[in-house]
């Protein structure tokens, strides 16, 4: 009878032990399985959300044609999402500036050269010309996206790795520039953010920027989420 009893004990035992080892173990099954589900969704969508936005430019100039002195020349820009959140592109500002440089027979003193050169952050010195700076603006070209005004606009929103161009001809005359500089400035933001409001602004030089409608001052939170990339190159128009 005690033989009897003690192996009915055991075999509970048993039981018990292989039941708990059963629950352990679906534990743990369930256990990874949301730890999986977890990391995909955080590499998926909670990280990708918490990184900033990042964007490129890159500007191709090609000689287009030319008729007497002027010289067509095509501008593409391209803008690329390079970050890995998706970016809404608020407004872009193109200006297009003639430079004319001015030649000396001799070089010239560099009395513009700094005199404490591990103070300062560039140096920039022709010692036989000398361009007109700020030179001549020859066109200024601006586009408001959806989100950055409130009249009706296309919207230019792109996710990571996208990318979109648009091309841009220009006529300058040779006989008054040497070159032209091409300026882009691009604003931009967060996908998921509150679209801000922005408006053009003519600077004293002439050129188009792009400004947000807010005070800075008053909602320093919009002038914090608005991004901008300044991109400039520039094309010889000698033969």
């Amino acid at each position: 009878m005690r033989a009897e009893r003690s192996g009915s004990i055991r075999a509970a035992r048993r039981f018990h032990a292989e039941r708990i080892n059963t629950v352990v173990q679906t534990l743990a099954i369930l256990g990874a399985g949301a730890w999986g589900v977890y990391t995909f969704i955080y590499e998926a969508r909670i990280k990708p959300s918490l990184e900033p936005p990042a964007v490129s430019v890159a500007t191709n100039l090609v000689k287009a044609g030319e008729r007497d002195n002027y010289i067509a020349i095509r501008s593409t820009v391209t803008r690329r999402n390079v970050g890995q959140a998706g970016v809404r592109f608020l407004g872009l500002a193109y200006n297009v500036i003639g430079i004319r440089a001015q030649f000396r027979d001799e070089p010239s003193e560099t009395t513009g050269l700094p005199s404490d050169l591990g103070n300062t952050n560039s140096v920039a010195i022709a010692h036989n010309y000398t361009l007109t700076e700020p030179g001549t603006v020859l066109l200024q070209q601006g586009v408001l996206f959806a989100g950055a005004t409130e009249n009706e606009a296309e919207a230019s929103d792109l996710n990571p790795g996208e990318a979109v161009s648009r091309d841009l001809i220009v006529y300058a005359d040779r006989t008054r520039y040497d070159f032209v500089r091409f300026e882009v400035s691009l604003a931009y933001e967060k996908e998921d953010d509150l679209p801000i409001k922005l408006r053009f602004e003519m600077g004293r030089d002439g050129t188009l920027a792009l400004r947000a409608r807010a005070d800075c001052r008053a909602e320093p939170s919009s002038c914090t989420r608005l991004k901008t990339t300044d991109f400039g190159t520039e094309f010889s128009l000698w033969d």
